[in-house]
């Protein structure tokens, strides 16, 4: 079966169970059991960890997830093809203040070179449109930031959010997520499949149409979680602006463990993160979180 049929049949989101962040794709393979499709064990090299103080950004270049670490002149992009391998033997090169530099290779996946400090960075890897990626000029540190927002997550007693999810430009999955603490949940997948989960039990359909069916939850999840999981490291403010009319910091970071490259929009007052936006190998996600705390009735299906 291939992996977009698997999307397409399933969900595909960022889950944290027992702390641990792990991406998986629940296809379904015509039993009554789903089937989880790991998408996080990679070998993680020294060449995704971002150099110290770097401000880490990242994007879509068709299938593969391209990161780039940027502190004062010297440039690091990270590579990922579709499978999560890093894509070594690229033509890469950086585009900052109208000069172009030929990167050089740092590792599996790797890139870097020294180029004139510019707020505009483009990254070309020799085939496809170049990818475009805006830095601030003074970035100002926001560990602390993400420290308290990710507190704030998990405390949460309930909260519902929007997900659009591509693996490709041309495959993706809407799905609506509810979540009440401390381990209950139900997603539905737009024109695909849906699931509930209380406790140590799920049932799952793989469509509106089906019948329900039920298996054990092992390990029981642990919601609200933030889709970063534990580990954060180069969080900086890239700028600040308005969702739905609340001030927000704009901020960027990075899960080195899964690898992952974040960017969050987090209310000033209250910490709560109202938009995040991911990019990992074959995961490209965006996050609309729309209701926190309020009464949610997650209960097993009729």
């Amino acid at each position: 079966m291939s992996r977009s049929v698997q999307l397409a049949l399933g969900a595909a989101a960022l889950l944290v169970a027992g702390g641990i962040a792990a991406a998986v794709a629940f296809a379904w393979h015509g039993s009554s059991d789903p089937s989880p499709v790991a998408t996080t064990g990679l070998a993680v090299s020294v060449s995704y960890t971002p150099p110290r103080g770097a401000v880490v950004v990242a994007g879509e270049s068709g299938s593969r997830a391209v990161a780039l670490a940027a502190k004062g002149g010297l440039l690091t992009a990270t590579v990922l093809g579709p499978s999560g391998d890093p894509e070594s033997g690229l033509h890469v090169s950086f585009r900052a203040n109208g000069n172009v530099v030929q990167a050089k290779r740092c590792g599996r996946g790797c890139y870097t070179a020294v180029a004139p400090r510019a707020s505009r960075i483009e990254v070309s890897l020799g085939t496809g449109p170049p990818l475009t990626f805006r830095l601030p000029a003074h970035p100002r540190p926001a560990a602390a930031i993400v420290k308290r927002a990710t507190r704030v997550f998990r405390h949460l007693s309930s909260l519902v959010y929007v997900e659009s999810l591509r693996s490709s430009p041309k495959a993706g999955l809407l799905t609506t997520w509810r979540m009440q603490a401390p381990d209950r949940l139900a997603y539905s997948i737009k024109d695909g499949a849906s699931a509930i989960v209380v406790g140590n039990r799920r049932w799952d359909r793989p469509d509106d149409h089906a019948a329900w069916s039920s298996s054990p939850q092992a390990p029981k999840l642990s919601v609200p979680e933030p889709t970063w999981g534990n580990l954060t490291v180069n969080a900086h403010i890239l700028g600040t602006d308005r969702v739905d009319g609340r001030p927000v910091w704009i901020v960027s970071f990075a899960n080195p463990s899964i690898p992952a490259w974040f960017t969050a929009w987090i209310d000033r007052s209250s910490y709560r993160t109202l938009r995040l936006r991911m990019t990992a190998a074959s995961h490209f996600m965006f996050h609309r979180y729309v209701e926190f705390d309020r009464s949610l009735k997650i209960v097993p299906p009729a």
